[in-house]
């Protein structure tokens, strides 16, 4: 061996380094950037609040034994148990940055892994929630805690069918308990496909109307989105490992490199930042910057920049190629697709369409 040459660590050594990286140092690191983003980057608010989305997905886990004690599952068509985790994450809207995620149990619902964030709320956020979400219980705790919410109601609640059935667009409701009021206000909107949104919020300024908080529900719609980058283009299901330790560190290191590729596409192009999709131009086109080609020209040089290996330069030289005209991507302002829905629960592996980045 010559003299000065560091020797490379063994494939025993890589594997018991890794034993003893906490996932939950990992996790921390979400929150870490996204606070980094956030300080040296200013993008549009909603009448002053900061808009986080929050949602859950279903990811395949690999099918060993360990994996199945500790995720949970279910049994396919075919008969055959599939080893499967939930995923709840948080989202800076305007950024498209992870604020925090958690890998939890198949088994557990929405409400109970919205518990694991509630922790990084505060006055200034507005939280905008699916039709899964509201409870008594969690719009309560969100309120006392200070935290703006506005959240779509299922047809179950029946406030939702009192409002369907012609009631008032936009009114209060009281849902406290005797001993404590819980003013919220519900408000209705009907869609241009003819769907009609109730939504539900502790916002109870008249000033804003039923169609921004439309507006503002439309753009939860970019974590749905941001799921589709990990798992189509980051391919996060593709563990390195297969046991439940390193699935975590798998997926929460998957979340900070979206972020670090978040904070790439605000500094090659500030337009990036917005709340609603971009303005078409005078063709009908919208014009964004293409996400794919930003994670892809991030894969090999983020190592280098992480251990601030001719930092500069290389950023330099990414976003000079973010910054060329062929870096933004076209697309249709009316362009409509019907929704797929299907009877039984499909477990889909990776679309073709979808290159990987």
């Amino acid at each position: 061996m010559q003299a000065g040459l560091a020797v490379p660590p063994t494939k025993s050594a890589l594997c018991q380094a890794r034993s003893q990286l906490a996932p939950a140092a990992l996790r921390s690191l979400i929150g870490f950037s996204a606070a980094r983003v956030a300080e040296h980057c200013e993008v549009p608010d909603w009448h002053g609040l900061r808009v986080l989305a929050l949602d859950s997905t279903v990811l395949r886990m690999p099918a060993v034994p360990e994996c199945a004690d500790h995720f949970g599952g279910m049994n396919t068509a075919c008969g055959k148990f599939r080893a499967l985790a939930r995923a709840s994450a948080v989202l800076d809207v305007a950024r498209d940055c992870f604020v925090d995620a958690f890998l939890g149990g198949y088994d557990e619902d929405d409400r109970s892994l919205a518990q694991q964030h509630l922790s990084i709320l505060g006055a200034q956020d507005l939280l905008v929630m699916d039709r899964g979400y509201p409870s008594r219980a969690l719009l309560a705790q969100l309120d006392r805690q200070g935290v703006k919410f506005c959240a779509r109601l299922s047809h179950s609640w029946s406030v939702t069918k009192r409002v369907l059935r012609g009631g008032a667009a936009d009114q209060i409701c009281d849902f406290g308990s005797p001993d404590a009021s819980l003013p919220l206000r519900i408000v209705r909107h009907a869609l241009p496909n003819g769907t009609v949104l109730v939504l539900i919020t502790n916002v109870l300024d008249t000033a804003i109307t039923p169609e921004d908080f439309a507006a503002l529900y439309r753009g939860r719609w970019r974590i749905e989105e941001c799921f589709k980058l990990i798992k189509a283009r980051l391919q996060v299901e593709c563990w390195s490992g297969i046991l439940p330790h390193t699935v975590e560190q798998d997926f929460y290191a998957s979340l900070v490199r979206a972020n670090c590729a978040a904070a790439l596409a605000l500094e090659a192009d500030p337009n990036h930042a917005c709340l609603y999709p971009p303005v078409p131009d005078g063709d009908g086109w919208r014009r964004a910057l293409n996400c794919t080609l930003v994670i892809k020209s991030l894969r090999h040089a983020l190592p280098r920049l992480l251990l601030n290996i001719d930092f500069e330069d290389l950023i330099a030289r990414l976003l000079a190629r973010l910054r060329k005209p062929g870096a933004k991507e076209l697309t249709r302002a009316e362009r409509q697709a019907p929704r797929q829905r299907h009877d039984k629960v499909r477990i889909a592996g990776f679309h073709t369409a979808y290159k990987n980045a």
